[in-house]
């Protein structure tokens, strides 16, 4: 073993945490003496300060911004504006990648994993990053440079990993030409310079060869460049200033601008050979210190990469709202939706029934995936499911109307009046008495001596209820109830009812998340979920096990986390005896907050299936996948959902409206 190897298992092989977050690191491209610097602080902090899980390295990379618009960061002057300053020089010179062109991945290198994916050969992304850096190896040895073309990367491929590899090299360059797509801003302001008739050139230091760059540019709408300068076909790189000398004499002229991603070689290199350079910020660079680091490779990096791009391109400024629609409910919905059509596949569901109001987001994008699914946006509610279910499960209704709301200081006639009871006020002995955790058993005692009157009272309600059900379900046999969370109640009330009710029709609960294990009842769908009759996305206690103890709805989590799906219609009180729904009252003061939450969404949603419509597998996105960036969010500590959602007001549970956190659903 060579002293190099022993070495680099010493510091870095040794140890997976130190490994991990070193090979992460390097993947930035991070100069070798910045890599060192690293690397003694990981080993530092591991063995000296005994921080085995190098927490605050982790943690670094994984906050969401706070202070405001995290778009704000990058938001620019408006294209017209660089583009007038770029008018007044001869011409006007582009880097490629990052500059005009962006790749939907966080991580450029990550495209590799996709050629992977489609040739079904494994490791082809490590084996392909290894090949191209031993080809410019082999390249220097030989000629003293490191500027290598794609035919000779793949020429080493072929000689060392075998010729299935080399075949690959098809699927790359068509992986490149799917996948890359215009940075808007950079877009905009290369067609004003082409509409002044200011000369534009683009220079590069790519492996790529000139035709393809030059076909890659004109499909992303890149017309009208006077020439493109590759590094490999002149033998010459930016980094070394050389191709910018070729520039310059080629284009004979002095005033020349250049614009870049690249602080050293775009814009330190090019100033020291004569150019005037204007930085072109790189999304990732900004952005990914925001984004969580604990999703799966491929997901994860077009998800951050995605998201870098939306709110980092320099060319809009985003509200919060907004960017907590594009950067935390975007991809739940999404997964969320592929992951109830694979549900409705299995189990044969002829339509699904997206509960009110959790569901009104959901059932757009669904419809926008599946639109020769059937579905239905289904009214319903827990207060009134509470109420139709009062005589098969009477204890719950005590639980959610009286246990819960012990201590928010309610006499027993206002509880009744929530519960649509208030007939009963006159006779109950608790009627001006404040209900407290000491006397809750009282009125409960009240509940269970008028379960009679009280089902009568309710009979109009189940009439009507039955009606819309009967409807809705009508020559269905088989269908999923779709909701946020969390015990999972809605769907099941509506499977009791639907048998009950001899509808014929067999209704399997499907939801976002499932009970913590911070609740009062953290197994009360235990049984459920395990025989198939329920099926939870992110998490419950038999999967994602760790997001299942990190979820607190205590601290507020699921209010945070319904707010992804929130919706401006009213809350169902219940159903008239012809069937007809009767609604709460509106929730205005959160219209405009659910709007630009849904339209971030949606963005998002329109985004992904875009740029990966030939890659359909990348649409498979796992629970905690979808769940990672609200986590981060959490471990934040409610200081950016304070700041995002700050004005929102929320109900305690069923049948109030006091802007308070629910304590369990």
């Amino acid at each position: 073993m060579s002293f190099k190897k022993r070495v680099y298992d010493i510091l870095v092989g040794r140890q997976p945490p130190i490994r991990r977050r070193y090979v992460r690191y390097k993947e930035q491209g991070k100069s070798p003496a910045a890599r060192a610097v690293y690397l003694f602080r990981l080993n530092f902090s591991y063995y000296i300060l005994r921080d085995r899980e190098l927490s605050r390295f982790g943690q670094s990379h994984s906050k969401p911004y706070c202070k405001g618009a995290e778009s704000a960061l990058s938001y620019r002057e408006p294209p017209d504006r660089l583009a007038e300053q770029l008018s007044h020089f001869g011409v006007v010179s582009f880097d490629i990648f990052d500059t005009l062109i962006y790749r939907p991945f966080a991580r450029p290198v990550d495209l590799f994993h996709v050629v992977g994916a489609e040739t079904g050969l494994l490791n082809f992304a490590e084996l392909r990053r290894f090949c191209e850096h031993s080809a410019r190896e082999k390249r220097f040895a030989e000629c003293g440079s490191y500027e290598v073309t794609f035919d000779d990367i793949y020429q080493y491929m072929e000689e060392y990993a075998g010729s299935s590899f080399a075949a690959a090299r098809e699927k790359e360059l068509s992986a490149e030409l799917s996948l890359c797509f215009a940075n808007p801003y950079m877009k905009r302001v290369w067609d004003i310079l082409g509409e002044r008739g200011v000369r534009r050139v683009v220079t590069s230091d790519m492996y790529l060869g000139r035709e393809f760059l030059e076909e890659l540019l004109r499909k992303n709408g890149y017309d009208g460049f006077e020439t493109l300068f590759v590094s490999n076909e002149h033998n010459a790189s930016k980094y070394h200033g050389e191709l910018y000398e070729i520039v310059k004499k080629f284009l004979k002229t002095e005033k020349i601008a250049h614009v870049g991603d690249n602080p050293t070689s775009d814009i330190g290199i090019a100033k020291n050979h004569g150019l005037t350079p204007f930085h072109c910020s790189n999304p990732n660079t900004v952005g990914s210190v925001y984004r969580p680091t604990n999703m799966s490779r491929l997901v994860g990096s077009a998800y951050c990469g995605l998201v870098n791009a939306r709110l980092h391109s320099g060319s809009e400024n985003y509200s919060m709202l907004y960017e907590y629609g594009y950067a935390y409910s975007g991809i739940f919905t999404l997964g969320f939706c592929r992951y109830i059509h694979g549900i409705a596949e299995r189990t044969g569901a002829g339509k699904v029934l997206f509960l009110a109001r959790d569901g009104d987001l959901l059932k757009r994008v669904y419809d926008i995936l599946y639109p020769d699914s059937t579905t239905e946006y289904f009214l319903w509610s827990r207060l009134a499911a509470t109420k139709l279910c009062f005589e098969e499960n009477t204890a719950d209704f005590i639980r959610r109307f009286i246990y819960h709301k012990c201590g928010d200081g309610l006499t027993g006639e206002t509880l009744l009046r929530q519960m649509d009871l208030s007939e009963l006020a006159e006779s109950c002995p608790m009627r001006e008495t404040i209900v407290t955790d000491k006397n809750y058993k009282q009125l409960a005692r009240f509940i269970y001596a008028n379960r009679e009157r009280i089902s009568a009272l309710y009979e109009p309600l189940n009439k009507g209820a039955r009606k819309y059900l009967a409807d809705k379900l009508n020559g269905c046999k088989r269908a999923l109830a779709v909701d946020i969370g969390w015990a999972g109640s809605g769907g099941a009330a509506i499977a009791q009812l639907a048998e009950k009710w001899a509808l014929n029709c067999d209704v399997i609960g499907v939801i976002g998340c499932a009970n913590d294990s911070s609740t009062e009842q953290p197994d009360c769908s235990e049984g459920s979920l395990q025989s198939g009759r329920m099926y939870a996305y992110c998490y419950s206690q038999s999967h994602n096990r760790d997001i299942f103890l990190a979820h607190d709805a205590a601290q507020g989590h699921n209010i945070f986390f319904e707010m992804l799906l929130g919706s401006e219609s009213p809350s169902l009180k219940g159903f008239n005896a012809d069937g007809s729904p009767v609604f709460g009252t509106p929730e205005q003061g959160n219209c405009e907050t659910v709007r630009q939450i849904h339209a971030g969404a949606l963005d998002f949603v329109s985004d992904y299936t875009k740029h990966f419509a030939d890659y359909p597998y990348m649409l498979d996105i796992s629970g905690s996948d979808a769940y990672a960036p609200f986590g981060a969010a959490v471990k934040a500590g409610g200081k950016y959902f304070r700041a995002v959602l700050g004005e929102c007001s929320f109900g305690v549970g069923v049948g109030t409206e006091e802007s308070k956190i629910n304590k369990q659903r």
